[in-house]
């Protein structure tokens, strides 16, 4: 009997993937948009160091390197809610002479983060950085205040290109798409069969002169054939 009852559960098993299986005619493309934005604000990351022969004196020149900058920008107007001060570390410090580690005296440093709203001061903004040499610009991250309305702009663009694709590519082989069987955010993983890329720049003011943010999305849709 037990071949009996496995031969019973694999014809239901075969039967009920048949049904799962979509065997209708289908098209099966993917679109690719991107949008290239102005930043709107900026972030600067800097560390200040202060480095001498004991920690107390490391510690103090730091501590006088955080007080000038933090003035500096007060009068200069920058609002004091856009500047973040880590806590400090300090420890020995090292460096190399002759492939020998050579210690050379003791630091005390704290990371800023400043957040710039208007880039049209971001040159005056950097001069202040660098009247300092214990003050180092570390990166500088240029940010919109429409991310999530840029990467949705660009995720629908994507699936426009995409349904343009189908339809132009079944009219030309004398057919028409159907209703949508699957759509996938990003490539398949094999071979589709076309794709598209395009630009959509989003003219702005250059006068920040950071570089334009890319939002890219792809999306890959199948469709019924007709």
């Amino acid at each position: 009997m037990i071949p009996k009852i496995v031969t019973f559960f694999s014809l239901i098993i075969s039967t009920f993937l048949a049904a799962e299986i979509d065997v209708r005619r289908h098209i099966e493309v993917q679109g690719t948009a991107e949008i290239l934005v102005d930043p709107d604000f900026a972030t600067w990351q800097i560390v200040i160091r202060g480095e001498a022969d004991s920690l107390s004196e490391a510690s103090t020149s730091l501590e006088e390197s955080s007080n000038a900058l933090s003035n500096s920008l007060a009068s200069s107007g920058f609002p004091e809610e856009s500047i973040k001060l880590s806590a400090i570390s300090s420890g020995r410090h090292y460096d190399i002479i002759k492939n020998q580690r050579v210690f050379m005296g003791f630091f005390a440093e704290r990371r800023v983060l400043v957040e710039l709203r208007d880039l049209n001061r971001r040159q005056e903004l950097e001069q202040l950085f660098l009247k300092d040499d214990r003050v180092e610009i570390i990166a500088i991250t240029s940010q919109s205040s429409e991310h999530e309305a840029n990467r949705q702009k660009s995720l629908l663009s994507a699936v426009a290109i995409a349904k343009e694709k189908a339809s132009k590519l079944a009219e030309a082989l004398g057919a028409k798409v159907g209703v949508v069987l699957s759509i996938q955010q990003g490539s398949t993983g094999y071979a589709v069969i076309t794709s598209n890329r395009i630009e959509m720049p989003v003219f702005g003011a250059k006068s920040s002169q950071l570089e334009e943010l890319s939002y890219s999305s792809t999306i890959t849709v199948k469709f019924e054939l007709k």
